[in-house]
């Protein structure tokens, strides 16, 4: 396993980053803090290609909510309380709601969307929203660094570290997808 982490972070470096960032998120955020931490990548430029995708995708979705919105909510039936509370949100805490929305469970993906269909500022988001992927960025990737730190100072065999850490992530997703229901 380490060894083809290895040669595809070697191969697309920070632009598996960003991409990784962009299209899944906190896992591929996590997994560049280890690469990070086992110095295959900076740490510094790993923080930011990580905010940098999280940012670009959020900007992205934030325009497909201002354009098509009312097209596509009504498509996630199984999130209408969750658009209706967010959008409620959004009416109070318009800043906080920017910023935190890719933190709150589930709503990654459509949190964005419900944003730009609120009508929100454009220029407000995408300001709001550099804050917030540069926290998100920096404490994903961190949190990846630092528990690879942990494991790896354990007195185990390297080989057996890369394992811990990958049971770490399959148990945290399988948790995660469990808790989605």
């Amino acid at each position: 396993m380490s060894e083809v982490l290895t040669h595809w972070l070697m191969e697309y470096g920070y632009w598996a980053v960003f991409l990784g960032a962009m299209l899944e998120g906190e896992t591929a955020a996590f997994l560049s803090g280890v690469a990070a931490h086992n110095q295959l990548l900076s740490y510094p430029l790993t923080m930011l290609f990580a905010a940098l995708g999280g940012v670009f995708s959020d900007n992205v979705l934030f325009f497909v909510g201002r354009y098509a919105g009312a097209k596509v909510l009504p498509k996630f039936q199984k999130h209408q309380h969750k658009i209706v509370r967010v959008q409620q949100l959004i009416q109070r805490h318009e800043n906080w709601i920017i910023i935190g929305i890719r933190f709150a469970y589930g709503m990654r993906t459509i949190g964005p969307i419900i944003i730009g269909a609120s009508k929100v500022n454009p220029l407000r988001f995408f300001v709001l929203n550099i804050f917030g992927g540069a926290i998100w960025g920096c404490l994903i990737v961190s949190i990846g660094y630092f528990v690879s730190s942990l494991v790896l100072s354990l007195p185990f065999h390297p080989h057996f570290s890369w394992l811990v850490i990958a049971a770490l992530v399959i148990v945290g997703i399988w948790w995660i997808r469990r808790n989605k229901r």
